[in-house]
């Protein structure tokens, strides 16, 4: 019954013990064909570049600095129309700070 239930909710353990049950441990086994990992893992976190397969995409190229986006967001006046930006006004001005805002 609980083996029914898992092979139900979780498609990538009942693969897994498909691989394993028929093969074994043996990593000879996993190296044909229908055993490929891109079967295992989702095809919605895998991509194909150049016909090489990347399964995480790169980080570190989210931010594309904007000044005008910037004082929008973190300006004086931004922090003036909301009650909590004028808490930090002032908590920066009783810190002492040179620069209030950007």
């Amino acid at each position: 019954m609980l083996l029914s239930l898992a092979r139900k909710f979780c498609p990538i353990t009942s693969r897994i013990q498909q691989v394993f049950s028929t093969n074994g441990f043996s990593p000879f086994g996993l190296l044909n064909h229908q055993n490929f990992p891109s079967q295992i893992i989702p095809p919605s976190q895998t991509t194909n570049i150049f016909g090489t397969q990347v399964r995480f995409r790169a980080y570190g190229r989210e931010y594309q600095p904007s000044n005008l986006v910037r004082k929008r967001r973190h300006g004086f006046l931004a922090r003036l129309k909301s009650k909590t930006g004028k808490k930090i006004l002032a908590r920066r001005r009783l810190k002492g700070r040179k620069y209030l805002s950007h």
